[in-house]
């Protein structure tokens, strides 16, 4: 008897060895991937939809403006959302070289009503070589059912496809109520999410601390949550200023969650994973305006705050955890 454990025993050992060996066949990971040994890292990403009507309505900057912007302020990717003229010649290449000119990435979001709707996606994020999709998925008023069902189909198309699926937390989508939202991760396992906090305080007027209730709900997402959006709401509006130094009581509140989440992912990633921070301060009428139309913001200069933030968010995340890898920005100040 004594034999027969130890040999169990043995052989217990040498599977758990052999897991880390190259060809040994390993659970497919669920988050953004760059194909490197590297340590798992931040990502920090400008979504492009946040530089319209920046900075002004009359004059916007141009693609090559926001993406020099993002150069100098030390982002590594842009976000786009498909182009309609995605399938057309030209338009993959056309996104790679802007990639390729000023050092970024790129990351994708997609906005299914139905499975099928990702066959018009999939061409364009496998060639702009984005390492995630991030997605809109459905319509709030989809039966919950119908809603499970789509996400579950979704989730497995694009495991097959071999691209990581953030399930975008939004208003107006099948995601909109937080305790339905719950449920599916529930229901879901492989079910990740790009965690958009903002959507869920304003839809649920949450203006202060958490309710044990709230917190109980956010606690399943955040152990989910691969991606998360960088803006935040006061209960009342869905995107707010957070003074220069991004510590107002309400920023206070998100970035708890926000660290979090980044320590909840670092526990499980591997080589090679990206946390996804995308900095996702809209234009007007998410902006606020005052009544000659101006936004009563320096959204850029938001963006910088939020940015700023979350990197050293994590790097206290990866200080506590002892895991992943630090994020240094030179140029805006190094290692904070």
């Amino acid at each position: 008897m004594r034999d027969s454990w130890c040999f169990v025993r043995l052989l217990a050992v040498l599977i758990a060895g052999l897991a880390g060996w190259p060809g040994v066949i390993a659970a497919q990971s669920l988050n953004a991937r760059d194909g490197s040994d590297q340590a798992p890292r931040l990502w920090l990403v400008q979504n492009l939809w946040g530089f319209r009507q920046w900075p002004a309505v009359e004059q916007e900057w141009s693609v090559d403006e926001q993406l020099e912007k993002l150069r100098q302020t030390e982002f590594d990717a842009f976000d786009v959302a498909l182009p309609d003229d995605a399938a057309e010649p030209g338009v993959i290449a056309h996104w790679r070289a802007l990639a390729a000119k000023y050092g970024l990435g790129i990351g994708v979001e997609a906005f299914p009503e139905r499975v099928e709707d990702l066959d018009a996606a999939l061409p364009f994020i496998k060639g702009v070589q984005a390492p995630y999709v991030d997605l809109h998925v459905g319509g709030y008023f989809m039966a919950e059912g119908d809603a499970e069902a789509l996400l579950r189909s979704l989730v497995e198309r694009c495991k097959s496809e071999g691209i990581p699926m953030m399930t975008q937390t939004h208003r107006g989508r099948v995601t909109q109520d937080l305790l339905r939202t719950v449920r599916y991760a529930n229901a879901i396992p492989d079910l990740r999410f790009a965690l958009d906090v903002s959507h869920y305080v304003v839809a649920g007027e949450l203006t202060g601390e958490l309710s044990p209730e709230a917190r109980g709900a956010f606690d399943v997402l955040v152990r989910r949550t691969a991606m998360l959006d960088g803006r935040v709401s006061n209960g009342e509006q869905v995107q707010i200023d957070i003074g220069s130094g991004g510590d107002t009581p309400h920023a206070k509140r998100f970035a708890a969650l926000w660290k979090q989440a980044m320590i909840a992912w670092l526990q499980s990633a591997v080589p090679g994973d990206l946390f996804i921070f995308r900095v996702e301060l809209g234009p007007p009428d998410y902006a606020i305006r005052d009544l000659s139309g101006r936004e009563i913001s320096d959204r850029w200069a938001q963006a910088l705050v939020i940015r700023d933030l979350a990197e050293r968010l994590w790097n206290e995340a990866v200080r506590e955890t002892g895991k992943g890898e630090l994020h240094a920005s030179g140029a805006r100040g190094g290692d904070r």
